[in-house]
């Protein structure tokens, strides 16, 4: 942390999924319907039992084995973006509004008593002007001329960058009481293509919305408030791997590339990773508590883990999140860190964060637990 500055710290987290759960086995008969393929069937049975989710939730019953479509009846061609986009305008913002209202509710006040004096908001399944942004702000009651701004289509790291802005916020404005949106329907981009990309998103991606309060340290220990510390940030863009991660706009929808050499190509990475994140921000990998890394899939845990030569432990909160909500880009290491924030680690121990998002790019953030017990 640089001398001088005061720290800024995380003193709610909360998340929102929505109403419609499937399990995997569920998901994967939709899937078998709609590709009417046989080897896409048989690929996508090997990549759902390997992929360590037992559940993902959806903003739209399509997935859910029942016979209410709204996007994707058998009978209808697949839908255009504009469609898309309507069905996102409609479910976003409820879902983002749902993780808000925990979050206040976690610390024991209202919007109103608290106060918020910034707003950020991060997405990357959708976009329309003027976004949801601006329609948070107005369901929320939020001040007219309150700072607002939007992180868009950067992928799955994307609460990352947000956090930055917020950090640098507060330590410019001892009062600042911000709040960051992540907000991501992903399953409303699904499309049957048979190539490799499409078959991961189709097996791991799910739909999530999850809300942070970052308030300074001093007016977190005014307020008797516990949370994360920010400490330091490392991001980096490494040379190479920029075609193995990325979001395309079709007339169709938002395609995800997705290699499924990302893991293999992260584990050779990584021991690099480490020595730059040590170099800045004096944090080295035995000296750090908890590990929050971003579930992109199975295959990436399970290679920081054997890399890190971990426990079975260490990376727990990321399986769990992994398991019961899938990927859903950029809540989804907020998920992480609400895992480990409600497990109550102890006062002074140290967290470090990691995501991976197109580029590619790694996001890493250092933190301190304090007022916990």
């Amino acid at each position: 942390m640089e001398t001088g500055f005061k720290a800024s710290r995380i003193v709610s987290i909360a998340t929102a999924v929505p109403e419609y759960t499937s399990s995997q086995d569920t998901i994967l008969e939709f899937m078998d319907e709609a590709y009417l393929d046989a080897d896409a069937s048989r690929k996508l049975k090997v990549l759902f039992h390997h992929s360590g989710i037992s559940n993902r939730h959806s903003v739209i019953p399509d997935f859910s084995g029942t016979n209410e479509r709204i996007l994707f009846p058998a009978t209808k061609e697949l839908p255009m973006v504009s469609e898309r986009m309507d069905v996102y305008k409609q479910k976003a913002v409820p879902l983002a509004f749902k993780a808000v209202r925990k979050a206040f509710e976690n610390i024991e006040t209202s919007i109103e008593d608290f106060g918020i004096t910034h707003l950020i908001t991060v997405t990357c399944t959708g976009m329309y002007a003027p976004g949801i942004d601006a329609e948070l702000l107005q369901k929320l009651d939020l001040p007219p001329d309150i700072f607002r701004t939007s992180l868009n289509f950067i992928g799955c790291n994307a609460a990352f960058p947000a956090l930055k802005i917020a950090d640098s916020i507060v330590k410019s404005h001892v009062d600042a009481r911000v709040l960051i949106v992540c907000v991501e329907l992903c399953t409303i981009h699904f499309q049957p293509k048979s190539n490799s990309d499409n078959l991961l998103s189709n097996t791991i991606f799910g739909d999530g919305a999850a809300a942070i309060i970052l308030i300074s340290d001093d007016l977190a220990i005014d307020k008797k408030l516990k949370g994360f510390s920010l400490t330091g940030f490392c991001p980096l863009l490494l040379k190479r791997g920029k075609e193995l991660m990325g979001w395309n706009i079709s007339p169709l929808n938002f395609e995800m590339i997705l290699d499924a050499g990302i893991p293999e190509f992260l584990g050779e990475e990584l021991e690099q990773i480490l020595v730059l994140i040590a170099e800045k921000l004096d944090l080295k990998p035995v000296t750090i508590d908890h590990w929050a890394i971003h579930p992109g899939g199975k295959k990436i845990l399970d290679t920081v883990q054997r890399r890190l030569k971990m426990g079975n432990g260490e990376l727990g909160s990321s399986y769990e999140v992994l398991r019961n909500y899938g990927n859903m880009s950029s809540p989804t290491i907020l998920f992480v860190l609400n895992e480990i924030f409600n497990r109550n680690p102890k006062n002074g121990e140290t967290l470090l964060a990691m995501g991976f998002g197109p580029g590619i790019s790694i996001e890493t953030a250092s933190m301190v637990c304090h007022g916990f017990v």
